[in-house]
């Protein structure tokens, strides 16, 4: 007879874990062995997690939902961690709750993303992502360093215009006698050589962001696939601090860049300026009056810190050759049978 597990997901992480032929799947906890979660600190999952303490004594097992969630469990968010297991991407988050004192729960298993990565495809544009830090509202901090990055955009176009100009005129020549149809000459057409592309989330606003955008919901079913589907035509990441998109950049070897315009501050009443936010070697960090200097630096050289993005990989979403949803299988089962 299967085991059965009550499984919670979350931004894709446990879609391994529910294709598994392992377990019998339940909707409700107190019929399950026991409880697969993405988090043990927000909401229901908290009131999930105090019940089943009190009446139905089931192992809770978590699994990493990002890139440093463990921080979840200091200041300032300093909440408790619930779960009898927490299954860390990779050796970092391991460390946090070693630190924390909750190593005794912790076990890596690397990061179940990392089965959703796919090779990079050719294209010959220059396709650069930016990314927006995510908060409660839109900040400044994000535009100051779009705009700076759309100068960047609009310098490349019309270098472009200027050594084309003659070609052009021939080519976008307007038949004098079609003016009733309405003819448009497609950005896309002279941008090819640096393409600024935004990803947005609902968070932010999107008549600010002039241009191309992508726009993504951690809510969505479809969230890891389609952020996978863009960095398979990504040359360069620029954000504005490391996060899962940046680690699933570095995974799959595009440089990551971020601007320093950035700072935490407080956020619903806590103070985030002391927060222990990830800074790797595996990208380059550089303020917004150096920025264009670094980006045509990487893109020129995308091979400068190869090996620095191995290493940070392995860091933080763990070894790429394991099977992070087996290793979580085996956590589950260690569990349940004790």
């Amino acid at each position: 007879m299967k085991p059965k597990v009550y499984c919670r997901n979350f931004n894709g992480v446990l879609d391994g874990i529910l294709k598994s032929d392992e377990f019998e799947f339940v909707i409700d906890p107190r019929k399950a062995d026991a409880l697969v979660i993405w988090q043990d600190v927000r909401g229901e999952f908290v009131e999930i997690c105090n019940i089943n303490k009190e009446f139905i004594h089931k192992p809770v097992i978590v699994v990493q939902h990002g890139a440093g969630a463990t921080r979840d469990y200091e200041h300032p968010m300093k909440c408790d961690l619930l779960a009898d297991k927490f299954c860390c991407w990779g050796q970092h988050d391991m460390e946090r709750l070693i630190r924390q004192g909750n190593g005794h729960k912790g076990v890596v298993t690397g990061s179940p993303l990392i089965n959703r990565l796919k090779p990079k495809e050719k294209h010959e544009d220059k396709n650069i992502v930016f990314i927006p830090i995510i908060t409660t509202h839109e900040e400044p901090a994000n535009l100051i360093t779009f705009y700076e990055l759309k100068k960047m955009e609009l310098d490349y176009s019309q270098k472009n215009l200027i050594k084309n100009k003659q070609m052009l005129i021939s080519d976008w020549k307007l038949n004098p006698n079609d003016f009733e149809n309405e003819r448009t000459i497609p950005y896309s057409d002279i941008n090819k050589n640096f393409r600024l592309i935004s990803k947005l989330t609902t968070m932010h606003d999107i008549n600010l962001y002039l241009g191309s955008v992508a726009k993504t919901s951690v809510d969505s079913a479809t969230h890891i696939e389609d952020c996978v589907r863009l960095l398979t035509q990504t040359d360069l990441v620029v954000g504005m601090v490391e996060s899962t998109f940046q680690m699933l950049a570095m995974a799959m070897d595009i440089p990551v860049v971020i601007c320093k315009e950035w700072e935490f501050k407080e956020y619903g009443g806590k103070d985030y300026t002391d927060l222990d936010h990830i800074k790797t070697n595996g990208a380059t960090y550089t303020d917004l009056g150096d920025l264009r200097k670094v980006v045509e630096q990487e893109l020129s050289n995308p091979e400068r810190l190869q090996e620095e993005r191995k290493k940070t990989v392995l860091r933080e979403l763990g070894d790429l050759t394991s099977n992070p949803d087996e290793n979580i299988i085996k956590v589950i089962k260690g569990e349940i049978n004790g």
